[in-house]
């Protein structure tokens, strides 16, 4: 499949009728459903925000919700126009801020590692789902169980260890509890993409629009694995539509769903990302804060809005 999708790529004419043909299905899509689509993005985004919260958290660092979102939404942004995920790594610098003591950036790491496994226990639920449908295969089931596995048996293994790099696990394997809250917000974020995937399908008029979303998620996740571009445009488009034409829905549905999805992703970074921006810059007052935040956040809605009518 990654030969598959680097061809798509590298040879972008060999897809061109086809694009053009997805675009004709994106232009009779239904507002309606792409609005209820941006808004659950936008609330993915607030939960993943969340889950670097509540990790930082175990690790001693406190912050506000808004001002976690502010941190990851900036590494959105940089992921908009940087390939290879480099916004991980602003998101990174800007949690690890918030750690006390030393070895900042090694028990913000851990705290991401974290976050990783709890997501994969997640999107293991989702892919059981899936396969139940008879929609996706159980292989990244596995996967998904060998992280978690190697997660419990360093929260077991990080008590005898001083290692920052093990901080938040040490704090998982002393207070289990906190494991719950954790993954209530990766599982309040997966619910958003996943809420997202389902009302761009229906939006494009797929039929059975949740199990098509079980389809993407898994794609979306695996594309993901090789980000070669900004924002990985464009591989996860085709990972998408190539998932789709193996269970019998059109090339082109799944193409305009594909670039669907990155489109409005795209716009939701762009737009949190251009607020988050703003709030972490330095202010004399939080009053003029809140007005930056807002006046650049509803120019950023107003710009994503004309785009969508245009295209």
């Amino acid at each position: 499949m990654l030969c598959a999708l680097g061809a798509a790529v590298a040879t972008p004419q060999l897809l061109g009728t086809r694009v053009g043909r997805a675009l004709d299905t994106l232009g009779r899509a239904d507002p309606r459903w792409l609005w209820i689509a941006g808004i659950a993005f936008t609330l993915s985004l607030v939960g993943s925000a969340g889950c670097w919260r509540s990790a930082i958290g175990l690790c001693g660092g406190k912050t506000s919700l808004a001002d976690a979102t502010a941190r990851y939404g900036a590494g959105s942004l940089v992921n908009t126009f940087v390939p290879a995920r480099a916004g991980d790594a602003v998101r990174l610098a800007l949690f690890a801020r918030l750690v006390p003591g030393e070895g900042r950036l090694w028990t913000t790491g851990g705290a991401f590692l974290t976050v990783a496994i709890v997501r994969a226990a997640v999107l293991g639920g989702i892919v059981i789902a899936g396969a139940v449908a008879g929609v996706v295969p159980l292989w990244p089931l596995l996967v998904a169980a060998a992280l978690v596995a190697a997660g419990a048996v360093l929260a077991v293994r990080a008590r005898n260890s001083h290692s920052h790099l093990l901080d938040a696990f040490r704090a998982l394997g002393e207070h289990p509890a906190a494991a719950f809250r954790l993954a209530g917000w990766v599982a309040f974020s997966v619910a958003g993409r996943f809420a997202g995937a389902t009302a761009i399908s229906a939006a494009v008029g797929i039929h059975r629009p949740v199990v098509a979303a079980l389809l993407i998620l898994p794609a979306v996740d695996v594309s993901g694995l090789l980000p070669l571009t900004p924002g990985n445009i464009g591989i996860a488009s085709a990972a998408i539509a190539i998932a789709f034409r193996a269970h019998g829905v059109s090339f082109n549905s799944g193409l305009a769903a594909g670039i669907t999805l990155q489109a409005l992703e795209t716009a939701v970074g762009l737009t949190v990302g251009t607020a988050s921006v703003a709030w972490l810059a330095p202010y004399g007052s939080p009053q003029l804060r809140r007005l930056v935040v807002i006046g650049g956040g509803a120019g950023c809605a107003v710009g994503a809005t004309v785009l969508a009518s245009v295209l």
